[in-house]
């Protein structure tokens, strides 16, 4: 904005942009959108004194993520001085726009700090209008000390806090409004005296008692009287001014960021004005020489992380490995990946607590580090992506430092630590265990061959079995006429094609064969998807082929083999250890420390296969990182333990494999984020009939009317697990998903369609009146690995009106419960019953008046048979379907239901689950 007068913003400009400048230095209110950055993230302008610097909140005064954080960089003042709503903002839309989330034809919603600016713009209006008299920074103060402080919220997130215009312009009193002091030294001779002014706007004198809080991030408070006011009460006069002394002693406050607030308040305990203060207090510096060394003794040459409150630190000297630090707490790590016998081993090497008082060396030992260990009720092996990682926090700022690697990593080692006594330290890793996919040795020892199938391989057989081992020479030019009915040994040191001298193998009629790779490494990763070669085909490494090629040379030799890849268990492991490292790291799993759950993976298609993961994070994370995508049998159970207490997990299923393994999994249905109670726990199913469309039991997003906006947030496939949903595939060619789902949705008021409307996943304007909605939406899902539920049509019958509130939709949800097996079929010669039940969202009052009618066909809809209902239990239905006595066939199921309200839903579903013989 624009305007003139001495308390209205005029342009002036600057070399490359133009900048609105107050009369008096003050900036009007300066925002950013960097706050999932981190701290320290208001930049420039927002950054200068002269700025009023707003970050946003929503509603309920909860900081935005989005809103950036303090504090400024160089002298950590405090940034932003305040907040203001700023998420959700409904303001006019100009015609034709599509910025934000339309409201309707007039209006838009929209969220950041922008829309935050003008909340304060408009304050310090009706602060002027008001007090014409008062300065620019007369206003900024008042806006400031006048603002609301937000528990949970750090001072360098809201400064004053959320602003007040109601305490701003009708309060008798306003204050200073921020007071950044420092930096200063510890070794500071004299102290430092600042001022606090209060401004009285009342025509009666006004008492005032004073109180200074103040501490860090890490609630660590300066030394008693260091920081002091120099009276603990203040008379202010009528339409005058009074000051008070704030005195900081440098040299006892301690090292340190400390921010908080000087309150005044009346005789009542109400606080009538607040100044946001800083205070810095710098250490002197101190010089460190880093020293690490390798698992054989010998230096390893790198430079360690050095990180403290201030975040990394670099070094003054690379070459020599030498920085100067402040005086005060640093963790320091390195870490290496060595190579073994049978793959790689992770070391980890940190000290987490190191105490800089003076010049000193300090050496990472990777001959220090202990091996962690996962000890599980049964055999297993990691599999999959292991990863590791440590979180630091030291006066009130963390860091999360994490490491993964293939499963090529055979072990992992951690180097002990002290006891931390300053802030919080955690070493965590994630396992993912199952049994042994292949093991294979020399018949007769204990001779192992680390071997690894080829992706593409065939599987030997589950029971186990020995072949005889026959060298059949080298890749380039092998020899199979004697490897009938046994195992082909083929040396490839210059790592030719494998799958053509199989194919030869084969047809020579080997039962297997056995590469020896040209590295002493043959690791290689398995995967189900895809055509498989002639016969098994493994690989070992360069040394152990050396080794087996002369044993063959000298007798005759024959190979054992086990193993599996449909494990009947899994581990799901988060070991963790909290503010200590010990001198053993042993991970012991059992029902007392996991979840014990039974867990079916229905078979709806082809392959026989899924993509899955189980992705695991600490509390101090927002979300998981480096855990990627394993796969798991379909038609399959398995018992699973999932390490119990405050880890956060979240499951997610894929119905077919991806082709991109080394990625998290982006497709897939989801449960909601949980921790686990210890103990055993009932049963899961994942893709189990009916797969259909509804919203969620429990779900974060319901599907509710705002005003004049439907804000639909419907799933297109849930199962017969509570709280199981996905959205639609993509269909972006990622692996074997190609061909991707298909979605469209129709909405109409009042038998008009409502234009716009393509899914049920969207916000959709309407008018203010009320009015009866149909919402139609039908799916499809073309695959082959997706045989039951090809195809949804659903359509709900509603009334609504204007809403103030976010309230939740009457569409009712059909919750099915069917008698099928893993593979979802029931069996056939008899009949059976499903249980249909009719729900209500989350808020809304229990259904009443409510009839059912299950309908089935066994020919693909082309004719339907009423089944017989009955009532069973709250809101609940049993019908009996009695199917055809053909040898296998398909249900399709439609169910039409209705209450007292007027509220109805018809949802029909092709191929719902099969019927066999």
């Amino acid at each position: 904005m624009a305007a003139t007068g001495s308390r209205w913003p005029y342009w002036t400009p600057e070399p490359t942009r133009a900048t609105p400048i107050w009369p008096g230095g003050w900036r009007p209110p300066r925002t950013s959108n960097d706050g999932e950055q981190g701290p320290r993230t208001v930049g420039s302008p927002g950054a200068a004194d002269a700025a009023l610097t707003v970050g946003a909140v929503d509603r309920n005064d909860s900081l935005a993520p989005f809103s950036s954080r303090g504090p400024r960089p160089g002298d950590e003042a405090v940034k932003p001085d305040v907040t203001a709503p700023g998420v959700g903002i409904v303001a006019a839309r100009a015609a034709g726009t599509a910025m934000g989330t339309p409201v309707d034809e007039h209006y838009v919603a929209a969220s950041g700090t922008s829309m935050a600016t003008p909340h304060v713009a408009g304050a310090a209006a009706l602060l002027a209008q008001r007090h014409p008299e008062w300065t620019a920074a007369r206003l900024k103060d008042a806006l400031i000390s006048s603002a609301v402080t937000v528990g949970g919220q750090k001072v360098t997130e809201q400064g004053g806090g959320r602003i007040d215009a109601r305490a701003a312009v009708l309060g008798a009193v306003s204050a200073t409004g921020t007071l950044a002091l420092g930096p200063f030294t510890s070794e500071a001779t004299g102290p430092d005296v600042s001022r606090v002014r209060y401004t009285n706007s009342s025509d009666k004198d006004i008492s005032l008692s004073l109180d200074a809080d103040l501490a860090t991030e890490g609630g660590r408070k300066p030394a008693e009287g260091s920081v002091r006011l120099g009276a603990d009460s203040l008379k202010v006069p009528a339409n005058s001014s009074a000051e008070v002394l704030l005195t900081v002693d440098p040299a006892r406050v301690g090292r340190g960021k400390f921010y908080g607030y000087v309150t005044a308040a009346s005789s009542d305990g109400t606080v009538l004005a607040q100044t946001t203060v800083s205070v810095l207090v710098q250490g002197p510096i101190h010089r460190i020489t880093l020293k690490s060394v390798d698992k054989d003794g010998r230096p390893a040459g790198d430079l360690p992380t050095i990180w403290g409150a201030d975040g990394f630190v670099g070094y003054t000297d690379p070459a020599a490995a030498v920085t100067e630090v402040e005086e005060g707490v640093y963790q320091v790590n390195t870490s290496w990946i060595d190579a073994a016998d049978d793959g790689q081993e992770l070391r980890h090497a940190v000290i987490p607590e190191v105490k800089v008082t003076r010049d000193m060396t300090v050496t990472l030992d990777a001959r220090d580090t202990v091996p962690v260990e996962i000890r599980t009720p049964r055999p297993a092996e990691q599999r999959g992506i292991l990863s590791y990682q440590t979180y630091r926090e030291i006066g009130g700022r963390g860091l999360t430092q994490g490491t993964m690697f293939f499963d090529s990593a055979k072990r992992l080692y951690i180097s002990p630590t002290a006891r931390v006594t300053e802030g919080t330290f955690e070493f965590a890793s994630r396992w993912q265990l199952v049994a042994p996919l292949l093991k294979a040795k020399v018949k007769k020892t204990q001779v192992g061959l680390g071997a690894y199938y080829l992706p593409m391989s065939p599987l030997l057989p589950e029971s186990g079995g020995t072949l005889t081992a026959v060298d059949a020479g080298d890749a380039d030019k092998p020899v199979f006429t004697e490897v009938r009915g046994r195992i082909a040994v083929v040396n490839n040191p210059s790592g030719e094609n494998e799958k053509a001298f199989v194919e030869r193998a084969a047809k020579a009629g080997a039962r297997a064969v056995l590469v020896i790779h040209f590295d002493d490494n043959g690791w290689t990763r398995w995967q189900p998807m895809g055509e498989r070669w002639a016969v098994p085909t493994i690989r070992i490494g360069a040394s152990e082929g050396a080794g087996l090629l002369a044993r063959i040379a000298r007798r005759s030799t024959s190979v054992e083999f086990s193993g599996t890849a449909r494990s009947p268990y899994l581990y799901d492991v988060m070991q963790v250890a909290r503010q200590q490292v010990p001198r053993k790291v042993v991970h012991t799993v059992s029902a007392s420390n996991s979840a014990v759950v039974p867990t079916t993976y229905a078979d709806n298609g082809v392959s026989g296969w899924a993509a899955e993961q189980r992705f695991g994070w600490r509390p101090y994370q927002r979300t998981a990182w480096n855990q990627y995508t394993r796969f798991v049998p379909l038609g399959f159970a398995r018992t699973e333990y999932v390490s119990a207490d405050d880890t956060v997990w979240q499951h997610r299923v894929h119905h077919t494999t991806t082709f991109f393994v080394d990625e998290p999994l982006a497709h897939g249905m989801l449960d909601q984020p949980r921790t686990f109670r210890a103990g055993r726990l009932p049963g899961e199913t994942w893709q189990g009939a009916i797969v259909r469309p509804s919203i969620p039991v429990g779900t974060s997003t319901p599907t509710v009317r705002e005003g004049n906006l439907l804000r639909l947030r419907i799933p297109e496939f849930t199962d017969s697990q509570p709280g199981h949903w996905s959205r639609r595939s993509a269909g972006e060619g990622l692996g074997e998903v190609p061909q991707g789902d298909v979605v469209s949705a129709d909405l109409y008021r009042d038998g008009e369609k409502v234009a716009g409307v393509s899914s049920a996943w969207q916000d959709i304007g309407v008018p203010d009146a009320p009015a009866r909605y149909r919402l139609d939406l039908s799916t499809a899902r073309e695959s082959e690995d997706w045989k039951a539920g090809v195809a949804t049509r659903t359509s709900w019958s509603f009334r609504s009106g204007h809403s103030k509130e976010a309230t939740p939709l009457p569409l009712l949800q059909l919750d099915y419960d069917v008698p099928v097996d893993a593979r979802n079929a029931v069996d056939g010669g008899r009949p059976h019953r499903i249980e249909v039940k009719v729900r209500a969202q989350k808020g809304l009052a229990t259904p009443r008046g409510v009839k059912l009618r299950v309908e089935a066909s066994y020919d693909d809809g082309r004719t339907w048979t009423t089944a017989r209902t009955t009532a069973h239990g709250h809101l609940g239905f049993r019908a009996s379907l009695t199917t055809p006595a053909q040898h296998r066939t398909w249900v399709t199921l439609r169910v039409t239901a209705s209450d007292s309200a007027g509220n109805t839903v018809r949802q029909t579903v092709q191929r719902a689950y099969s019927v066999g013989r």
